[in-house]
């Protein structure tokens, strides 16, 4: 195989020539695709950011077997994949109207995955933030809103900044007015999912310049997980792990069963996400009763310990019956059971975050050996922890 510039060329013509046509650039999607031409000895022409009012030309005169296409605003885009006859597979969601073969990210199903992610750290007040609206924007909030309904009585508020903006346009100093107004009556802590991580991060500049403290004020959800947006802010964001490369991959792969004459579904084909990688945006569990925040305050700070509901109640100068049920009447279950989710939080993100052994983790957590977290961690999350660790890292 020989590659010059964004063509491969192989030394058996007779291998698939595809087109990939993407109006922006995506290196995760880029990499599933390329897994996939390589296994399969394909010639490749790669355009992207195909956007309109600039960037790369559409290749004109090109001739081959198949397309991998994300199209949305772009008119010319779209009238080129159409004189096309070959077969296309579109790689987003953004134009249902369109009729082709779809893989696509499951948009409500990371909506959902935001929302039991919140709510699993104690947030019952949430919002969703995005700067455009669009189909895939409206899926997102949909997926996190009804998820967040169903389970805590509450709706979350849309906070499209599209749907409040007269101008639509994005401008950063009229949102922050905007978010400072709409934010500050709402009640804390707050949990907000952000359509991306780059909208994310700009909701974790606003928080942070407004005096918030994130995340025990307000928790903040990006999607997509990109290393350089999420790792690199003065809170690190946590995000939901938007599978890209599989979209890629997947997509390549529809297309070569397409390319030899397989009909191709009606309906888009959805690809999952894969949980959350958890960062310090949301590492949190919170309330705003004030004497349970004292409880967990104390269960942090002490969490390699053995303690229990009685050092608990020293500790808050409460008695250890009136303390239990204030837990369950606030929270729907008691402080055991609200420690015990404390410290498997702490066992998740070390088994994420650090190659310490189970055994380490045991002691770091509170847990007497590493059988009992096994045990434990077993209930909670139905796998091992090792299991865990081997997916969370894959």
């Amino acid at each position: 195989m020989k590659v010059t510039g964004d063509r491969i060329y192989t030394n058996d013509m007779k291998n698939a020539a595809v087109l990939v046509l993407m109006e922006l650039y995506d290196h995760r999607i880029r990499q599933g695709i390329g897994h996939y031409a390589a296994e399969h000895n394909w010639y490749l022409t790669i355009c992207d950011g195909c956007t309109y009012g600039g960037g790369n030309a559409l290749p004109q005169g090109w001739s081959g077997d198949g397309m991998l296409v994300q199209i949305n605003k772009n008119a010319d885009l779209i009238r080129y994949v159409r004189r096309q006859h070959v077969p296309c597979v579109d790689m987003w969601i953004c134009r249902p109207d369109i009729p082709m073969p779809r893989i696509t990210g499951d948009q409500r199903l990371i909506g959902q995955t935001a929302a039991d992610h919140l709510i699993e750290r104690g947030f019952r007040n949430a919002v969703f933030f995005s700067t455009e609206y669009q189909y895939m924007h409206k899926l997102r909030a949909e997926g996190f809103s009804d998820r967040f309904l169903e389970k805590t009585g509450k709706r979350p508020r849309n906070l499209a900044w599209a749907l409040h903006s007269k101008s639509g346009k994005d401008n950063w100093h009229a949102q922050n007015a905007w978010l400072r107004r709409i934010i500050r009556p709402l009640p804390k802590p707050l949990g907000i999912f952000c359509y991306s991580d780059y909208d994310a991060a700009k909701i974790e500049t606003f928080c942070l310049e407004a005096g918030y403290s994130v995340p025990d004020d307000i928790a903040i959800l990006g999607v997509d997980n990109d290393p350089l947006v999420c790792e690199n802010l003065c809170v690190p964001l946590s995000s939901v792990r938007h599978d890209l490369v599989r979209v890629g991959y997947d997509s390549a792969t529809l297309l070569d069963r397409l390319m030899h004459g397989a009909k191709a579904s009606a309906d888009p084909i959805l690809v999952p996400p894969n949980g959350v990688e958890l960062r310090a945006s949301t590492d949190s569990f919170v309330t705003a009763d004030p004497l349970i925040r004292s409880v967990l305050k104390f269960f942090r700070e002490n969490i390699s310990r053995n303690i229990g509901i009685h050092d608990a109640s020293e500790a808050v100068c409460v008695q250890r019956h009136k303390l239990n049920t204030h837990f369950v009447r606030v929270l729907g279950e008691t402080v055991y059971a609200t420690l015990i989710r404390l410290r498997l939080f702490e066992v998740k993100r070390l088994l994420s975050q650090t190659d310490l052994s189970i055994k380490e983790i045991a002691l770091n957590t509170g847990f007497c050996h590493a059988q009992h977290l096994n045990n434990t961690f077993r209930r909670s999350e139905h796998c091992t922890p090792t299991a865990y660790r081997m997916r969370e890292k894959s």
